[in-house]
């Protein structure tokens, strides 16, 4: 019964596949990530330098900043190293709005929400985050000990921490669209950590 049921699912996955490659449609444009990510900085560069002038700009990920509150936590980020990689692992409490250029809010909190982030260190890929990465370089500290984790601050967001980022569509959704969010959209955030632990 094994040898005759594993042709058949060979040939049903076979005609699934050519089912599936004559729908796609050739005039479907091939995403082109490193060309999103110049024309978003273009973009962003000039939406920052007409809404936000005092804004930072962080060559190593596109993203610009403010720091709005420095924050009076002392919170220390460590990594944690399992089977699967070394992540970074913590627990939020913040208050947020995330809005489009356009300055239509998609996102926003009334009052301050927990999560919890575990994310992949630094610039690894395949990138795994329970957040967008926009927010993983928000949070994290440029760097814990040797390993570098690129985030925008040196020790990371703090309890009373409050930030400003302008980040391009390859650190939000990329070219997903996403609710009330197209694809390809550069995105703007205010975050405001409550707590953190």
């Amino acid at each position: 019964m094994k040898k005759l049921l594993s042709p058949l699912f060979m040939g049903i996955a076979a005609i699934a596949f050519l089912i599936i490659s004559c729908n796609k449609s050739d005039d479907a444009p091939v995403y082109d990530a490193n060309a999103q990510f110049k024309t978003d900085s273009v973009t962003l560069k000039n939406y920052v330098s007409q809404n936000y002038p005092a804004a930072q700009y962080n060559s190593e990920t596109g993203i610009w900043y403010e720091i709005l509150a420095e924050g009076t936590g002392n919170y220390e980020y460590k990594v944690v190293d399992t089977l699967n990689g070394k992540y970074l692992k913590f627990k939020p409490t913040v208050k947020y709005v995330g809005k489009l250029l356009s300055g239509s809010v998609f996102d926003q909190t009334d009052t301050a929400k927990e999560f919890e982030i575990i994310t992949n260190t630094g610039y690894q890929y395949p990138f795994y985050s329970t957040i967008i990465p926009a927010w993983t370089f928000a949070f994290a500290p440029q760097k814990i000990g040797d390993m570098k984790l690129g985030g925008l601050t040196e020790k990371g967001l703090q309890k009373g921490s409050k930030i400003h980022i302008m980040a391009p569509s390859l650190y939000g959704y990329q070219n997903q669209a996403v609710g009330t969010i197209p694809a390809n959209s550069p995105l703007d955030f205010v975050i405001e950590v409550t707590d953190i632990k």
